[in-house]
């Protein structure tokens, strides 16, 4: 299970790090980061965060509500989701801080 991000670093805007290259094939990402060596693969949520993030910076609440907007999720607890999926993110070193 991944820590949850700090309380600091929820409240900031993020984009996905320029070290990392990606492409996405039917919703799926798969993403090489540069400063590690690792090779990841993203599939449905996280994918569609990931390609989202890579699109254009954003925080919280912006994430939150597209996700309740564009996307059904089972969990019904889109902010707690993101916040789980960007804390896995930031441990594998794929986000940048914007502000």
């Amino acid at each position: 299970m991944t820590d949850p991000l700090p309380a600091s670093d929820a409240t900031g805007t993020w984009r996905i790090a320029e070290a990392v290259d990606w492409r996405a094939w039917n919703g799926e990402i798969v993403a090489y980061n540069d400063r590690s060596g690792d090779t990841h693969h993203f599939a449905d949520f996280a994918g569609w965060l990931f390609a989202r993030l890579a699109t254009a910076p954003s925080d919280m609440p912006s994430l939150t509500a597209a996700a309740t907007d564009a996307l059904e999720l089972r969990c019904g607890a889109p902010a707690a989701t993101i916040e789980r999926t960007l804390a896995l993110f930031h441990k594998l070193d794929l986000l940048d801080r914007v502000a």
